[in-house]
């Protein structure tokens, strides 16, 4: 069975999130656009005010929530809409079951990386996942690796979880912020793992770099207006910028390969190898019977009798037959 997330080139998701502002119509507009970027997925926040935060302890965010969501037919909608790339993070249990039919994958936000319920709810619909994780310590995201995988062991052992290194720099993304290093611990401690980047700072570099360093999932915010009213605008790609960076990740892609250390047989040929490389010659004339040292051989272009690696065994060994200078010096050359 093959793993979700491809190793060849990463997956690009234009997070609308709330940009739409709770807003059907604009939520339509940026569908249209987040599509027509090429990227791979179209994602989206299904929450309800009332299910998210407390009207008793946060009214504020409450009442934030609350006016950014959309209803339970408009995200039907919007589904419908992106047909195979649709995507969404769900944040409450009532959500999930509006929603898993219509996602290839879920999303699991930086906030709910210790919301075990909802994890495990999410965990049992046995699609790939992906779980950011702002705010935490190596250790709660593997307490989360680890409950995830004691409710369906499957998602790991199919390459079918995905741990997002992410920052929560809403409001002040300067880029030392990014710690895109940190990629390298995730994948260190979590080899098996697939490993990605969910981005928020300015412009579409950190994501480039990301998908350099081996990001296999790219998750950047998307919006019709980078000068919007909530903090999230500021952090996310147009239209234009979105294009780029699909071009981008790409030609970086491109770049990478396969990952493998061996000659690229296309350019690489063995012609082209035996140019390159050294044998060893005369570096003088010699006469048969000379008993070679450093001062009668070098080490020349193209590798013709001996490789140049065996140099100090020829040291030595006499000439059964006279060499002129520049001439290779071959096995049968030697006593």
């Amino acid at each position: 069975m093959t793993a979700f997330f491809s190793a060849t080139r990463a997956l690009v998701i234009a997070e609308v999130g709330g940009n739409h502002e709770g807003d059907f119509a604009r939520a339509r507009r940026l569908t249209a656009l987040a599509l027509s970027s090429g990227a791979d997925a179209v994602k989206f926040q299904v929450y309800k005010g009332d299910r998210l935060a407390s009207r008793v302890t946060a009214p504020d965010r409450n009442q934030h929530y609350t006016k950014l969501q959309l209803q339970d037919a408009e995200y039907v909608e919007l589904a419908r809409l992106c047909g195979d790339k649709f995507s969404a993070s769900v944040w409450d249990e009532e959500s999930l079951e509006l929603i898993d039919p219509f996602v290839r994958f879920h999303k699991v936000g930086s906030g709910d990386l210790t919301n075990y319920p909802l994890l495990r709810r999410i965990a049992a619909c046995d699609k790939p996942l992906i779980v950011s994780t702002a705010m935490a310590t190596l250790d709660e995201v593997r307490a989360t690796v680890d409950w995830i995988d004691s409710c369906n062991p499957s998602l790991r052992l199919r390459g079918d979880l995905c741990l997002m290194h992410c920052v929560a720099m809403y409001g002040d993304p300067r880029p030392e912020y990014a710690q895109l290093g940190a990629m390298a611990e995730l994948q260190n401690n979590f080899p098996d793992l697939a490993i990605g980047y969910s981005d928020h700072t300015v412009g579409t570099l950190a994501c480039e770099v990301a998908v350099a360093l081996g990001a296999r999932v790219i998750e950047k915010h998307f919006t019709d207006d980078p000068t919007g009213k909530y903090r999230d605008h500021a952090i996310s790609a147009t239209l234009t910028e979105m294009q780029l960076l699909m071009t981008r990740v790409l030609d970086i892609s491109v770049l990478l390969g396969d990952g493998r250390k061996r000659p690229v047989s296309a350019v690489e040929t063995e012609e082209r190898i035996k140019s390159f490389r050294r044998g060893v010659y005369a570096r003088t004339d010699l006469v048969a019977g000379t008993r070679l040292s450093a001062e009668h051989v070098a080490t020349l272009r193209p590798l013709e009798g001996i490789d140049a690696r065996r140099f100090d065994e020829v040291l030595g060994r006499r000439l059964r037959k006279t060499k002129r200078s520049h001439e290779p010096v071959c096995e049968d050359d030697l006593e």
